[in-house]
């Protein structure tokens, strides 16, 4: 099984996801490998509808973990969190090739399924989910600007910035995060609450739009 945990600090920002005039780019098909996403990802850069409280931000894999997947984040020293569970499914524009999908289950039942513009196991990777909304000439979609080092990189801001660009998208507004080692700090006496994050994505106001 696979873990995905996501930490945020304590800082007040509202992140939007974004709505385009066209519909959603073909992603090219990317084939990932579990094991190689192990670790610490920290997050440099965020467009998303997630109601972020954080000064930093970080997500952390874990393919041998049972749980499966479990966003925290840090308020006051207490740990919040919320579950689910990850796995990989093949993407339908791969064909014969082998592309996968990011695809994660969270315990209301909510489902998001993200792809990868780009990844560098070792140094940086580009998170996308875009969904195509009901008039069928727009989309709303979101990009998450992930690095292995908590201080982003010239190179890799670089290849964030190139990848993102490759399929016209680098005029995304996005929120920016003070990652250092001090604000993704989490102290071992933290308390945890298990309080529920609403967590209203992409993919989630998309369909609230279908419903209504």
């Amino acid at each position: 099984m696979f873990i995905l945990s996501i930490v945020l600090g304590l800082v007040f920002a509202k992140v939007e996801s974004v709505v385009r005039n066209e519909t959603c780019p073909v992603v090219a098909p990317r084939e990932l490998d579990w094991k190689e996403m192990d670790g610490t990802w920290y997050i440099s850069a965020i467009a998303t509808d997630l109601d972020v409280q954080g000064d930093c931000a970080m997500i952390i894999f874990d393919h041998q973990d049972t749980l499966g997947v479990s966003i925290r984040w840090i308020s006051n020293n207490t740990v919040f969190y919320y579950n689910g569970s990850v796995a990989l499914t093949p993407d339908p524009n791969s064909n014969s090739t082998g592309g996968d999908l990011l695809m994660v289950t969270y315990n209301d039942n909510r489902t998001e399924t993200y792809s990868f513009l780009d990844i560098s196991y070792e140094h940086y990777a580009v998170i996308f989910a875009c969904y195509d909304n009901n008039d069928g000439n727009s989309s709303t979609y979101e990009i998450w600007k992930l690095t292995r080092s908590p201080h982003l990189k010239d190179l890799d801001a670089t290849k964030l910035d190139q990848a993102i660009a490759n399929y016209t998208l680098q005029d995304t507004p996005f929120i920016t995060f003070n990652n250092t080692e001090d604000t993704c700090r989490i102290n071992r006496s933290s308390q945890l609450d298990s309080s529920a994050l609403i967590m209203a994505s992409a993919a989630a106001i998309a369909l609230l739009r279908r419903m209504y």
